[in-house]
């Protein structure tokens, strides 16, 4: 690795790590309550995954929407305007987290039964859900204000931050689903806390003062909701390949394997998220670098950063795989030792952990090309990977090729939107050409 890769890896690892600490909120719930409660109860934490994670993809619309404004006025040297839409982006999501507070609370068992829930798991899923939404602005704000925290010079605080928040998830679930025997509640309850812990020090930076972007007047600009709007579609149906795979599969598993394949599949979604918060965090922390240097037009140091983005993406996916691979079995019972469960989980996991070669690529390009306002291409990636080729393998592949190829749909899924990129570069390329042709 040359120095210019060193320095990049440098600068991203506080990125992936933050958001790796935000997955985990998750995973040491899945861990806990399966270990404190039972697989069912690690079911119906998965069940809630869609919904959670469809409003955590909408937040990204306008956090990485926002960020990417951001770069490009801070790469002219528009203060201003970066401003501006960091105040946007804010006021958004803060909107947004009063929707999902009022939703969540108010309709737990419909929203429940829509993710696919079993009437087994439903009274557990119900109360996880209710309880964690209760803590929707936290939650919601403090995923954003991480963004704009490692966008505005402190990634250090950005990841020290979200750490804190879960060092005490960790504490708080332990104290709350054991000693005080509060069940699946106190696993939501423990997470809210922990966000709103992070809120806490990620709200400093800006209180302080300590950057470029400020907290100030909000001026209602329906012309900068829409520019952060675009430039956020393409890593918003990126996020959403998360809650669009879970929702598939719980609804395909509910048929097919039932509670125990839906438990399965909970041990694999909390694997598959923190798998893609290092690879997403690679490709969000480079964003800001891209930005930059296209607001400034050197495109060799654009082209530099993204063959390094790629190359760590790479070498990272392989080594996950690897001890994936290796140590599926301690992997699996971390967060049940149920034997039945075990014995499904780790034959699944090399299989549906393919997924992930291809993912680490995808992601790249989709991050590279709505950093670089090529938001065409990035949108049919994004969508084509996050919905449409997703849902459509999950379903189609069981039913092609057998119930036990279930595993292998999100690897099917991340190939066929490879190879959809190749196709975009191949046209883009014949598109340019022939304009050169036309133009001599």
């Amino acid at each position: 690795m040359n120095s210019k890769n060193r320095q990049i890896l440098s600068y991203i690892l506080p990125s992936a790590g933050g958001l790796c600490v935000t997955y985990l909120y998750n995973i040491v719930d899945g861990i806990f309550v399966g270990r404190g409660v039972g697989a069912l109860a690690l079911a119906a934490v998965n069940i809630t995954v869609p919904f959670i994670t469809t409003l955590v993809a909408i937040s990204t619309l306008f956090a990485m929407g926002g960020s990417t404004v951001i770069a490009i006025r801070l790469g002219r040297g528009d203060k201003k305007g970066a401003n501006d839409a960091f105040m946007t982006a804010l006021v958004l999501t803060f909107l947004l987290s009063i929707l999902l507070l009022i939703v969540g609370m108010a309709f737990p068992e419909q929203i429940a039964r829509l993710c696919g829930s079993s009437d087994a798991v439903l009274p557990l899923a119900k109360e996880y859900l209710f309880f964690y939404t209760a803590f929707a602005i936290p939650f919601l704000l403090s995923n954003c204000l991480a963004i704009f925290v490692r966008n505005d010079g402190a990634p250090g605080l950005a990841f020290w931050g979200m750490c804190a928040g879960a060092v005490a998830n960790i504490f708080l679930d332990w104290l709350f689903i054991f000693p005080m025997q509060m069940g699946i509640m106190g696993a939501a309850v423990a997470s809210g806390l922990g966000q709103a812990l992070s809120f806490v020090i990620l709200i400093s930076h800006f209180i302080g003062k300590k950057g470029d972007l400020r907290i100030c007047r909000y001026t209602n600009s329906f012309a900068l909701v829409k520019k952060i709007c675009n430039r956020g579609v393409p890593e918003c149906f990126s996020q959403l390949n998360t809650p669009v795979t879970a929702f598939c599969y719980n609804w395909v598993l509910a048929g097919t394997l039932g509670d125990m394949g839906v438990a399965t599949f909970s041990v694999l979604s909390f694997i598959y998220s923190l798998a893609n918060a290092i690879l997403s965090g690679v490709a969000q922390r480079l964003q800001p670098l891209w930005g930059q240097a296209f607001g400034k037009k050197k495109q060799e140091e654009l082209r530099t950063d993204f063959r390094a983005g790629l190359k760590i993406n790479l070498t990272a996916s392989a080594v996950i795989y690897v001890i994936l691979a290796v140590f599926r079995v301690p992997v699996v019972t971390l967060f049940n030792n149920e034997p039945e469960l075990v014995d499904m989980a780790s034959g699944a996991l090399p299989v549906f952990a393919v997924s992930f070669l291809f993912m680490a690529v995808n992601l790249i390009f989709t991050a590279y090309y709505y950093s670089t306002k090529q938001t065409w291409k990035s949108n049919i990636i994004a969508v084509s990977r996050g919905i449409m080729v997703k849902a459509a393998a999950i379903f189609f592949v069981p039913v092609l090729l057998g119930e036990t190829w279930v595993w292998a749909s999100a690897a099917a899924a991340e190939a066929v939107t490879l190879i959809i990129i190749r196709v975009i570069q191949v046209a883009a390329a014949d598109k340019k050409k022939t304009g050169a042709e036309k133009g001599e």
